[in-house]
């Protein structure tokens, strides 16, 4: 059965190696300059210690807005988990019922339980590998701009080992059930993509700023943001009771200072008003992985045994 794996998903297989090194080769072009640039300038030492000398604070935004372009550009890699489960996962069960072929292989003295735990097993391992030496490859390559911006935020996350592999596997189980259930390649990749999206969207934006409870700070007006690299989840008004501002008053307030052109610092004053924030701190970036990632890892385990058992009752 490996080798009949092998035969029917070396296409896939080679394909995606010859992606991981056309990532790979500029990636390792462009990082190392990045890296040796970052030592060079002083930038590393600046984000160590601010204050050991003089212009630190221009010197790493300079060299944080002068790699911006390409560090955004990898938000891409966020659709790489896309991509295995539409060309790989998907096609794996939808294209054995469309084509017939799974009959075959129920004739060859092998279960139907061997049959797909091995395709299962191999492929998704293969994704898992792949992804993860992708993965790898573009941390270290964003590392520096990291250590100055932090990794809670939304593109270092999305392509950090744990997450982006988790998702991948995540991606090829959704493929792989959506295959089992329509048993028609195209739909089952178009049901895929939709799925992935929706499930990957609805964890950046609602679950991953809650996975644990933020922590709060409060500043009085016109105070100076503290350094750090932690993840500001909300920003709010309180008063000096303790009690926070609507947020539809605090819109309001703030469209009319932006009309105005006023001063929202001299508003907060005026009203006996402070800044409140919501935040992440940075030191729960590896939590906050292990979270999203058990997430994915668990979808993935269900949609596994569901696509197993109702091939096993439709074949």
């Amino acid at each position: 059965m490996s080798w009949v794996t092998w035969r029917q998903h070396r296409a896939e297989l080679l394909a995606a190696v010859v992606l991981l090194l056309a990532l790979a080769v500029p990636l390792v072009w462009t990082g190392l300059a990045l890296h040796a640039q970052y030592r060079a300038d002083g930038v590393a030492a600046c984000v160590a210690d601010p204050g050991s000398r003089a212009g630190c604070e221009r010197l790493v935004e300079a060299f944080a807005d002068r790699h911006a372009t390409w560090a955004r550009r990898l938000l891409w890699a966020a659709f790489l988990p896309a991509l295995a489960g539409v060309f790989v996962g998907a096609p794996l069960l939808a294209r054995e019922f469309e084509q017939g072929t799974w009959r075959l292989a129920c004739t060859q003295g092998v279960s139907r339980t061997r049959w797909l735990t091995t395709k299962l097993t191999l492929v998704g391992a293969a994704v898992a590998v792949l992804t993860a030496a992708a993965a790898g490859l573009l941390s270290w390559w964003r590392a520096p701009l990291d250590d100055i911006s932090g990794r809670l935020h939304a593109t270092s996350f999305v392509i950090a080992v744990p997450s982006l592999t988790a998702a991948a596997v995540f991606a090829f189980a959704v493929g792989v059930t959506a295959g089992a259930v329509l048993r028609r390649t195209i739909a089952a990749m178009a049901a895929t993509l939709g799925v992935f999206l929706a499930a990957r969207l609805s964890l950046e934006e609602f679950a991953r700023p809650h996975y644990l409870t933020p922590l709060a700070r409060i500043a009085e007006p016109g105070a100076a943001p503290p350094p750090g690299t932690d993840w500001s989840v909300s920003e709010r008004w309180i008063d000096r009771a303790g009690r926070l501002v609507p947020e539809g008053e605090q819109s309001t307030a703030l469209r009319q200072l932006a009309a105005s052109d006023g001063s929202v610092d001299r508003y907060l004053i005026d009203h006996g008003l402070r800044h409140y924030t919501e935040f992440q701190p940075e030191s729960r970036f590896w939590a906050f992985q292990a979270i999203e990632s058990a997430v994915f890892l668990g979808l993935a385990a269900v949609l596994l045994v569901a696509a197993v058992r109702l091939t096993r009752r439709r074949t």
